[in-house]
Order: C-alpha cells, then structure tokens, then sequence
C-alpha cells in the first residue's frame, strides 16, 4: 500500500528562492542602468565644462578691455597683477585669468598665458559634482608697430645751427639694428654741422615711404589720445615727477591741435598737428609726431624717435625743421616700444594651446 503519510512541500521555498533570485537581477540591473546614466553625465557634464571654458577664453582674448573695465588698477596693457574676469555663460561660469610670464623689452613682445576654468552650474545629472575644465593659451602682447626710418624722419627738411651733439640712429637700447640718423627728402635735404650717425648717416627719402598714416591719425581717430589739448591739461606735476625715471610706466597718448610749445620733459607719444617749439632743456623719451616743423631751442634732445613735416603727407606746405645748440636725439627702439604699448593686442600663440592645465 502506498505510504500516505504528509510529506513536507517544496514550492513555496522554490518560489521563495525565485523571487528573491529576480529582485537580485533587478536591482542589479537597476544599478547598472544607474551606474551608465551617472558616467553619461559625468561625461556630459565633463564636455559642457570644456565648453564653457573654452568659449569663455576666446571671449576674454577678444574683449577683454569691455570685461575688466572698472576693475580696480586695470590697465590696458596687461601688467605684472593678473587680469581675472568670470563670465557667466549658458549651463555655468567661466573664470579667465591672464598672467604675465615676461614684460614688453624693446621689440620683443610681452608673454602671458591666458587659462579659463569652466564650470557647469546647471544640467547636471542629480548627486553628481559639478563638471570642471580648464584649458589654457600662450599669448603675447604685441605692441602696435611702427616704422623708424631714422632717429630723425624731417619730411620737410633739416638743418641743424651750431656742430655740438649728435644725430644718431643707432639703437641705444641695442635691441634692433641700426637706422639712419637723419631720412630727409633729396629736397631741401638736411643742412648743418652736427654729426648724424647710423646706418646711413644721413638718408634721403620720399614722403611717400613713411609708413604712418596721417590723415587717419588726424582725421579718422587712427590713435585715441589719453589728453587731447586743448580740452585736456597737460599732466600734473607728480606725473611729471616720473618724466625722470627711466623706469617709469607712464607712457600716455598726448594730442595737441595746433601749435604747441612743449611746457617740460615727458615721455610717452607726443601728437602735434602744428608746430613743435622745444626751448631750453626739456626733451622727451618716446615718440614725436609733428604735422608741421621743429624748432629745438638751447640743450635738448630726444631719446626714442622723431618724425616731424608730416602735413607733407597732405599735400600741405611745411617749412623745414630747424635745431639750435647742442642736440641729442637718438633712435630707442625700447622707448619707442613703451610709446606704442599702449595700442597694442593680445595674440595668440601658435601650438600651444593645452586642456590638461594642472590645478591645484
């Protein structure tokens, strides 16, 4: 007979072990899909970070006056304390920042790096840390560029009363090679007895060949001036104080309209649309850019470069230059360089930009 005794079942502990089996499978699967939608994100995150911090960078190279205007102790040209500047964008911030590595010399250019930290502040996936990029670019500042001819570029002529001083177009910053002492036009050329120096002494030159422009200067704002006289004031004493040194950084933009009798010595670039009078010992460390002629009266003398009978370049008369007494006015390619500093850019340089800036 068969044994009918109970026996124990073994579905519900089967059942018991499948469905536990099923959870398993799925949480696992949930995690996996978790786990994959959190990397997605992170790379996500990661690419709108790179983004925004490369977006932010080439909008920093390009209007970077516009973003730093009104920061404290901004300055045009970039200077020795970092230029910072956040850029809100869209999905987050980007904060640029631009250091000096090496200060304008002479005619070599500034060098900078310019590196932007992007961060993403909105999209991100929930619980994950906000996405973090940084790249960065090697640019230079290049001054804008001007052409010396000579330490003095008379386009209306020269001459020179009394043999005392020198003419020269030797480079005294001993950065460049050397220019002509004087580039004068065949006629009425250059006249008197002070020796010119440089490579040639004396250079006869078309108004045609100097590259300045002018009428764009005068007519077309070619060169914003810092002080335009009239209107403006000649700068105030302590400015003046800093005329002396040779270290100093105060290169401005001065335009005068009409003629003009410079009051002391300065530096920087000194416009004149007129006539330039220099009596006594005043000079000037820079550049001279005079419309009609000079007349340097007693012991001056200019250090950087002097172009002056430029009215010429207008089709207008201009009587020729005339220089009394002892003279020194010498070509300096590094005093022409901090005259035109200030109408300089930013450039970029070539192969190296990077995204794998360190921080820490």
């Amino acid at each position: 007979m068969p044994n009918k005794s109970e026996r124990r079942g073994f579905a519900i502990p089967i059942a018991l072990l499948v469905i536990a089996a099923l959870t398993i499978m799925i949480a696992g699967g949930f995690s996996l899909v978790s786990a994959e939608r959190r990397s997605v994100a992170d790379q996500k995150s990661q690419i709108s970070a790179f983004r925004i911090a490369e977006q932010g960078l080439e909008i920093f190279l390009v209007r970077r006056d516009s973003l730093m205007a009104g920061h404290p102790g901004y300055s045009h040209v970039p200077g020795l304390t970092p230029d910072t500047a956040v850029i809100p964008m869209a999905g987050g911030t980007a904060t640029v920042t631009l250091t000096r590595l090496r200060p304008v010399k002479g005619s070599q250019s500034g060098l900078y790096v310019a590196r932007s930290r992007g961060v993403e502040t909105s999209g991100a996936f929930a619980g994950t840390p906000q996405g973090v990029r940084t790249v960065a670019q090697y640019v230079l500042w290049e001054p804008a560029p001007m052409q010396v001819l000579a330490g003095w570029t008379a386009l209306s002529g020269l001459q020179k009363n009394g043999g005392a001083g020198t003419l020269g177009g030797i480079d005294l910053c001993g950065d460049s090679a050397a220019v002509a002492g004087v580039a004068v036009p065949v006629n009425p050329g250059y006249t008197g007895k002070t020796v010119a120096v440089g490579n040639p002494p004396v250079d006869s030159i078309a108004p045609d060949s100097v590259a300045i422009d002018w009428n764009g200067i005068i007519n077309l704002g070619a060169i914003t001036p810092t002080i335009t006289i009239p209107g403006g004031s000649w700068p105030t004493a302590a400015m003046q104080a800093s005329f002396a040194d040779t270290l100093s950084t105060y290169y401005p933009i001065i335009r005068v309209n009409g003629d003009f009798a410079l009051p002391s010595s300065g530096t920087g670039m000194l416009i004149v649309t007129g006539s330039l009078t220099l009596n006594g010992s005043v000079g000037w460390r820079g550049v001279l850019l005079v419309g009609n002629d000079i007349t340097s009266n007693g012991n001056n003398g200019i250090v950087g470069a002097t172009v002056s009978g430029l009215n010429v370049k207008l089709g207008t008369y201009v009587p020729g230059s005339t220089a009394n007494g002892t003279k020194q006015y010498n070509y300096d390619s590094c005093e022409v360089a901090k005259a035109t500093t200030s109408m300089g850019a930013l450039v970029t340089l070539r192969n190296t930009w990077v995204d794998n800036w360190v921080e820490y």
